[in-house]
């Protein structure tokens, strides 16, 4: 923990100076970077994160719970409003339940996705412009987020309670709440926007715009790492790497997530475990279909 202290100001001071010695260059970048989340995350996040508070209280408690019989845990409303709502949904769900750690921990295998609204509308529509290329990033996430719980399952079965009576005070609580969350989500995008154009600066212009770089930047931050791989690279290469960025979130998505499941004492190291084994799954599963499909 002492050099971790040490590390995180060593970086603090790093990256301060660098700002103050060209604010106006970075100033800027941090704008572009909410400029891209305006366009490509706000859109797919907030209507979902109003609806998700909401319908945790309306979903009906199912009769017979798929979830149960795949991981060990009844949590069937959960599962599909993250898959529905994307990041960082999951997660503040999770913390919104009524399990202990060690559950949230096992709900943090497969209850953390990105939104199909962005694998869709962005990734595939936009960035990959390929139907084939978006039907099987989309399958490799969806499938990773399935087989990587089922990776992480346990014997024990739990019963989760997300079911609160509904009144009209929580529509305002719901909104209020989806605010604060994609704000929050906004500047760490922006943020993390600002920091890769920091780590760019520094790298030879020759390698400033190739696909290593681009990948780079996106296990710093997910949708400016997706857009430049997408860019300097062609549909395989952009579908497999697409795949492993969008399931592991980078780390700006992990710093999302840390800070909601920091109520149910999840550790970060056990969380980073299983968002890179998610992502290795989808990186598989995305390379074989790849080959089928587009070459």
């Amino acid at each position: 923990m002492k050099y971790l202290k040490i590390i995180i100001t060593l970086l603090f001071l790093f990256v301060a100076g660098v700002f103050l010695h060209s604010p106006e260059i970075y100033m800027q970048s941090f704008f572009d970077g909410l400029t891209v989340w305006a366009h490509n995350v706000l859109p797919a996040l907030f209507p979902f994160a109003v609806l998700s508070a909401l319908a945790v209280k309306f979903f009906p408690k199912p009769r017979f719970s798929l979830c149960k019989k795949l991981f060990g845990v009844t949590a069937d409303d959960l599962y599909i409003v993250s898959l529905l709502c994307g990041y960082p949904i999951g997660a503040k769900c999770i913390a919104e339940s009524s399990c202990e750690r060690d559950t949230a921990t096992l709900l943090c295998s497969f209850c953390s996705s990105a939104s199909p609204v962005f694998l869709i509308a962005t990734v595939g529509t936009k960035l990959l412009q390929s139907a084939s290329a978006t039907a099987v990033v989309v399958f490799a996430h969806l499938a990773s987020t399935l087989l990587n719980g089922l990776l992480y399952r346990k014997k024990q079965q739990t019963q989760l309670f997300l079911h609160d009576c509904f009144n009209w005070k929580d529509v305002g609580d719901s909104v209020t709440s989806a605010v604060f969350s994609v704000l929050s989500v906004g500047g760490l995008v922006a943020l993390f926007f600002m920091l890769g154009d920091i780590v760019e600066s520094f790298l030879p212009q020759q390698f400033s715009h190739s696909v290593v770089v681009g990948f780079a930047l996106g296990l710093l931050e997910m949708t400016n790492g997706v857009i430049a791989v997408c860019n300097c690279s062609d549909t395989f290469t952009a579908t497999v790497l697409c795949s492993f960025l969008l399931s592991f979130g980078g780390i700006c998505v992990f710093a999302q997530s840390i800070t909601f499941l920091a109520k149910k004492q999840v550790k970060p190291l056990a969380y980073l475990k299983m968002k890179l084994t998610q992502a290795s799954i989808a990186t598989i599963i995305s390379f074989v279909l790849a080959k089928l499909l587009l070459r």
